[in-house]
């Protein structure tokens, strides 16, 4: 679930806990909104894509993560564009300075996309 106020998450933590994860995909839907995207999750079997964008003609598969540069989460973002062709650009978007771009997979570094007005 996200909220259109980030805020909103942290008056739900349980234990004090601060869930940055969740938070940053909540900007990220919120921008992506804000940029007049429609969104939807993906889901096929076990597998989950956190967006699907769509704008006009244009259909976008989006991962976020905090960061991937570690292996468990680089195999986890990137294995979930596994399963859809590449009729679509797959895109990741994380906080990591380094450049995960791969041939069938674009990344976006989290500063460049909040500066952007479309994907």
């Amino acid at each position: 679930m996200y909220d259109k106020d980030v805020a909103l998450n942290s008056i739900r933590i349980m234990n004090n806990r601060y869930d940055l994860t969740h938070n940053f995909a909540n900007v990220v839907y919120n921008e992506l909104l804000y940029m007049g995207y429609h969104l939807q999750v993906y889901h096929c079997g076990s597998q989950e894509i956190d967006f699907v964008a769509n704008k006009g003609n244009k259909q976008y598969y989006i991962q976020v993560a905090y960061s991937v540069a570690e292996e468990k989460a680089y195999e986890r973002e990137f294995g979930a564009f596994a399963k859809p062709d590449n009729s679509c650009q797959k895109i990741v978007i994380t906080n990591d300075d380094i450049d995960f771009i791969t041939s069938t997979v674009r990344h976006i570094r989290f500063r460049d996309f909040v500066q952007m007005d479309k994907i």
